[in-house]
């Protein structure tokens, strides 16, 4: 590794050089740059993220680019000025966009306006108190869900392991929100900055259940910790009850969703109601609802109101009521939708197994519709006899192109090939899910790729807390997002479709590796030693199968016989692979590519060039 006084010079150099070549080109106003460079601390395998202004009219060739200055790779976006005004302009107080622009600095500016925007449109100051409050009901709504499974996972299906990894993106939440009631713009790691403004909270649920044994008590304790630091801050959920004391009557589902949508980041406030009614905070009826245009058949929605003088205690239902009642509605539900002729078919997605449903179980139902028919919305959340379905809608034509244009192996792929057809007034529909359990092999090669090279951005970042920051907490919180994307390489890479548990099917296919690296450190405090040897064995991992991981663009560049800029790969790949830049960059690391530059103009019109990426494939390299 170069020292860190080399490496930030680097870097610098990068940005200045950049900074050249851009403001001669007349049609560039102003350029940004973010990220690690702007507020943290750089090393050798960071990325610059810099955002250009253009001038209204321009006519960008791409709108993203990948450039490389003095070794330094430079992922860039461009805008015209009016538009990249709008967008930050209209980002709430705490969003991502804002917290992204918060962290920058302003390379340079050829209009003045631009500058007094930024001057006060990026500050770090506090957040007014209306953002505040949607920022944290946004985090909340995320939160919910997956503690809820983290919840399913430890009263229902007694899985201590799955119930834990599903805690850290939980405590991560939870730490965006603690940021955000201390009037803090959050950065991307946020976990760091909660710690301090809660330690012993945070502490709790975080580093000392990291570092510790996972046993029964361990869970149950953190779990009633997060539940206590959600109900002692009750609200957050204050817009929410704002609302329906406005309304002074029930307002259903839809109609929520429909006033929150341009305030709550496209998210639905479908999960706050429903906690908020198990909390016995609001009240649940329901309301008609129909399902297209014309539909004669009318269904149920739930409908919420608040009465402050009514709160009701909410008795937990034993097992053996709620299965035979879901069982029920779902037979109800799937008898009165068949009756509407526009409705081709309904299928199940969901694991309704007696040992897998609990009072929180939410039904979640596909309904295909008759091609040309009009639908009220995309998804809905609807209620049969109390109890929840969560329904999404395609025609029939839709859905055929929704599974098609899916890699088998995806996460769609795989929660179809679970599915149950409910019933089907079209036979042909049957046949798109023939063999959907299997990965052919061109899919796999394509899934494997595309895994892979997000591996490579992951343990990017892993390796960054260890190896500069020294956190080895935030080491292992990065691990094992990158262990789940290996888990669904190697179930790939044996013809399975990767289940939500994906890392079971791994430890059936690899023991050895998985335990090595998963099951042997949860238990114990993570150190130095330990998460070092986990990083080394990840990267023999990958080095070992780069043939058959990266073989699609491997191949690809030795067909060229020659040099081809990261555009050209594009091109060639299409949108179905994301992570290709991430991929190359990782390869010239390990000397398996060569790393050149290429000239690319930023505009139609640019006459001053940058250079982009370019790569070569030494099929002949005596080293690979």
């Amino acid at each position: 590794m170069k020292s860190q006084d080399v490496v930030e010079q680097q870097y610098f150099e990068a940005v200045d050089s950049l900074v050249e070549r851009v403001e001669k080109d007349p049609y560039i106003l102003a350029a940004i740059v973010a990220g690690s460079f702007s507020y943290a601390q750089v090393w050798e395998k960071s990325d610059l993220d810099v955002e250009i202004i253009g001038k209204d009219g321009i006519r960008p060739t791409q709108s993203f680019f990948s450039l490389v200055e003095n070794g330094v790779n430079i992922h860039a976006g461009i805008s015209p000025r009016s538009s990249f005004k709008r967008s930050i302009e209209s980002a709430q107080q705490g969003s991502f966009m804002h917290s992204y622009f918060s962290h920058s600095t302003l390379l340079f500016s050829k209009d003045d306006s631009i500058k007094e925007w930024y001057d006060k449109n990026a500050s770090r100051d506090s957040i007014g108190e209306r953002d505040k409050q949607l920022q944290v009901l946004n985090v909340i709504a995320d939160v919910l869900p997956t503690l809820i499974y983290a919840e399913k996972q430890f009263y229902v299906n007694n899985d201590l392991v799955t119930c834990f990894i599903t805690l850290l993106p939980v405590v991560e939440g939870l730490a965006r929100i603690e940021v955000l009631l201390n009037n803090e713009i959050p950065v991307r790691e946020v976990i760091q900055p909660a710690l301090n403004y809660n330690p012993d909270f945070f502490k709790h649920v975080y580093t000392d259940l990291i570092n510790c044994e996972k046993n029964e008590t361990v869970i149950q304790d953190a779990l009633d910790a997060i539940n206590s630091y959600i109900d002692e801050r009750q609200f957050i959920f204050q817009p929410i009850l704002d609302y329906l004391t406005e309304q002074k009557a029930a307002r259903s589902n839809s109609e929520m969703n429909t006033y929150f949508h341009s305030k709550f980041r496209d998210a639905s406030v479908d999960i706050i109601c429903q906690w908020l009614t198990w909390k016995g905070i609001i009240q649940q009826v329901s309301v008609p609802i129909k399902l297209t245009v014309k539909s004669q058949i009318a269904l149920e929605e739930p409908a919420y109101y608040y009465d402050k003088s009514k709160p009701e205690v909410h008795s937990p239902r034993l097992k053996s009521e709620i299965y035979p009642d879901i069982e029920d509605a779902v037979e109800r539900f799937t008898d009165t939708i068949a009756e509407d002729r526009y409705i081709v078919a309904a299928i199940l997605t969901s694991n309704l197994a007696e040992e897998n449903v609990w009072e929180k179980t939410n039904v979640h139902i596909t309904i295909i519709m008759r091609d040309g028919t009009k639908y009220q919305h995309k998804e809905c959340q609807l209620i049969e006899d109390e109890v929840l379905i969560r329904v999404n809608h395609y025609t029939r034509g839709q859905f055929k192109n929704l599974l098609e244009r899916n890699l088998q192996g995806s996460s769609l792929h795989s929660i179809f090939s679970q599915s149950k057809i409910l019933f089907s007034k079209d036979p042909t529909l049957a046949d798109l899910f023939k063999e959907i359990d299997v990965v052919n092999e061109r899919d796999k090669q394509s899934q494997l790729f595309n895994i892979a090279s997000s591996v490579t951005t992951i343990l990017a970042k892993a390796e960054k807390w260890y190896y500069i920051k020294k956190d080895y907490d935030y080491t292992f919180y990065y691990l094992m997002y990158a262990v789940r994307e290996l888990a669904r390489i190697e179930t790939i890479m044996h013809g399975e479709t990767p289940k939500r548990k994906v890392i079971y099917q791994a430890l059936k296919h690899n023991p050895k590796f998985f335990n090595a690296i998963f099951t042997d450190i949860l238990d114990i405090p993570k150190d130095e030693e330990t998460l070092g040897r986990v990083l080394e064995q990840i990267d023999e991992y990958l080095e070992d199968n780069v043939q058959t991981f990266f073989k699609p663009l491997l191949d690809f560049l030795e067909e060229s016989g020659g040099e081809r800029s990261l555009s050209d790969i594009h091109d060639h790949f299409g949108s179905r692979q994301l992570w290709i830049n991430m991929a190359c960059e990782w390869l010239v690391q390990k000397e398996i590519l060569e790393q050149f530059s290429s000239p690319i103009r930023l505009t139609m019109d640019s006459k001053v060039s940058v250079e982009e990426p370019a790569y070569f494939y030494d099929v002949e390299n005596p080293f690979l």
